[in-house]
């Protein structure tokens, strides 16, 4: 078992910090008693001195404290939660404000934007040990997994048009960029997605949702592509109201892929401790 301020290692191992853990210089986290704001993709996220959340259960902020060790950008909450096992419902149905502030000290390194994920989820974990006495530990476990593959007459995904971050934050400044170089990711009122300079690995995020499990990419792609991602039926959910919404069957072959049904490994976060956080 590790706990949150130790380094995770494979195979289960861990391995004690020399130096104190990051933290933030100050925080607070307050319920949001008044459904104030909304939660959503611009309303969690870095800013230039700290960290904000507004309006969202805290699985939401441990997912950005911790994402699997391959990377994949909060591939723990994909479908609120899926890959989380000991957690307490009100993690997913209490609502919460943090607004997390860094020291003049951290103000250097925070502006580089590869070392700045790095500190804001050492950050997220120390004030989650501190608030909320989290506990949590990696495990994996053998689960069933969609696998995209390549379909009989291979893919039909549009070429991004760029993959220059700078140029895609310049024309869509509300998309949010996926970590580990997804390319950019932008959510309709609708409830479809956009996908800018993105890989197959993101849009496997996206679909994990709507179809209730992880979605394994296994084409091979490397490309990067623009995807327009309508709005889906939920494989798991009463899909009373979807109005004619595609299933993500119909909609996986539209991009000339498939999905197949496999068992894998699949990493788990596990909760052995956590409690409501402590007044600020």
């Amino acid at each position: 078992m590790a706990a949150v301020g130790m380094v995770f290692a494979p195979a289960g191992r861990c391995a004690q910090t020399t130096n104190p853990p990051l933290a933030f210089d100050a925080a607070s986290i307050r319920k949001n008693v008044n459904n104030i704001g909304v939660c959503s993709p611009e309303q969690v996220q870095a800013t230039p001195s700290g960290f904000r959340l507004t309006n969202c259960p805290l699985i939401v902020a441990l997912g950005t404290a911790y994402v699997p060790m391959t990377g994949e950008a909060l591939g723990f909450v994909i479908g609120m939660g899926d890959r989380i096992v000991g957690m307490p419902d009100w993690m997913k149905s209490e609502h919460y404000d943090i607004v997390a502030r860094i020291s003049d000290a951290d103000a250097e390194a925070w502006k580089d934007p590869a070392r700045q994920k790095v500190m804001l989820r050492a950050m997220l974990q120390t004030l989650l040990a501190e608030r909320c006495k989290l506990v949590v530990h990696r495990e994996m476990k053998e689960r069933p997994v969609f696998a995209i593959v390549v379909g009989k007459n291979g893919p039909k995904l549009k070429a991004a048009e760029t993959t220059d971050m700078d140029a895609l934050h310049t024309k869509y400044p509300n998309a949010m960029t996926v970590p580990g170089g997804g390319g950019m990711l932008a959510g309709r009122t609708n409830g479809g997605s956009d996908l800018h300079g993105a890989t197959i690995g993101t849009l496997s995020l996206v679909l994990s949702y709507p179809a209730g499990r992880p979605v394994v990419d296994k084409t091979g792609l490397t490309g990067r592509y623009d995807i327009e991602v309508p709005r889906m039926q939920n494989l798991t959910a009463d899909n009373a109201g979807a109005d004619g919404a595609p299933t993500i069957f119909e909609v996986v072959e539209r991009f000339g892929l498939k999905l197949e049904i496999q068992k894998d490994p699949v990493e788990m976060l596990a909760v052995d401790h956590v409690e409501r956080p402590s007044e600020n």
